[in-house]
């Protein structure tokens, strides 16, 4: 309240002073308040201006984030819906206030004035969820980018976009195996989609490699120990299970990848994945230990 009373006054007292200056002086002003961080004498300005020129994006977005700086939700939403009825897009504005935030070193005004935005303006809240999706990507706040991307998915299941962010997201907080349902989600779209074929290829050769060379760890342990003929069998019995299901289904997401844009890695890892056998190996003083640091 202090606050919108300091701002009337010195409105009152200012705009006798600005009405006759020239719009360049006033602009020049404007700024020079801001640069200095005066933000209440750049907002009573930024009127006078916009009375002059009410189309002029840059002038709303300087007010929002000076009434932003000023802690004034009620101020910044004046200057949002003010430029709404002069017909400027959101898209400039948020734009706009993205770029002005951070040249003050201060980026957290922008997700501000979106979550307000959306808050009092439920209607546009897809229009601000975009944005907010590409400010948290930005950032690798992961946490963030789930809940958004799941709100824009609630409104548009098979949106691909939304849900490779959402994977890209649960990747960077670890979660695995929800990466795998995004991305098989994704291939139920579009069963060509390079990047989530890349992504399960990948994921299965891993996780099938590892499975191979744990079950070679075991076999040498126990080889030391004079292993039978039928539990060699069990051994290679288990490395042809892997080999029939991990690393078949990483060869086949990466040989889809592969057709659909090729490349000399793809190439190298098709062939190291098909040279894969289930044969055991030979018992060593150096194999082991070799095998026990791949882990």
């Amino acid at each position: 309240m202090r606050r919108v009373i300091g701002l009337m006054l010195l409105w009152a007292v200012a705009l006798p002073v600005f009405a006759d200056m020239p719009y360049q002086t006033a602009l020049r002003k404007a700024n020079d308040h801001f640069a200095n961080e005066e933000w209440q004498e750049a907002i009573a300005l930024y009127d006078l201006l916009l009375e002059r020129r009410p189309s002029r994006v840059k002038t709303y977005v300087d007010a929002v984030v000076s009434s932003a700086m000023l802690n004034d939700s009620s101020l910044v939403m004046q200057y949002v819906i003010r430029s709404e009825k002069q017909g400027l897009s959101l898209d400039s504005l948020f734009s706009g206030v993205d770029v002005c935030s951070r040249a003050v070193g201060h980026s957290a005004i922008y997700e501000q004035v979106l979550l307000l935005v959306k808050r009092e303006q439920p209607w546009f809240t897809r229009v601000v969820n975009n944005y907010l999706l590409g400010y948290y990507a930005f950032r690798h706040d992961a946490p963030k980018m789930v809940v958004i991307a799941d709100e824009l998915l609630a409104v548009m299941p098979n949106h691909i976009d939304y849900l490779k962010v959402k994977a890209e997201a649960l990747l960077l907080m670890g979660a695995h195996e929800k990466v795998v349902e995004v991305q098989q989600s994704i291939l139920q779209i579009d069963s060509l989609n390079f990047d989530a074929n890349l992504f399960m290829g990948s994921y299965y050769a891993v996780k099938g490699q590892e499975k191979l060379a744990s079950i070679d760890e075991r076999y040498l342990e126990e080889m030391d120990n004079s292993s039978t003929s039928i539990q060699q069998a069990a051994y290679i019995s288990e490395k042809r299970a892997v080999l029939d299901t991990d690393i078949a289904w990483a060869k086949q997401y990466l040989s889809v990848a592969s057709r659909t844009r090729g490349n000399k890695y793809l190439s190298e890892q098709l062939a190291s994945l098909s040279s894969l056998t289930a044969t055991l190996p030979s018992s060593s003083g150096i194999l082991l230990p070799a095998l026990k640091r791949s882990k």
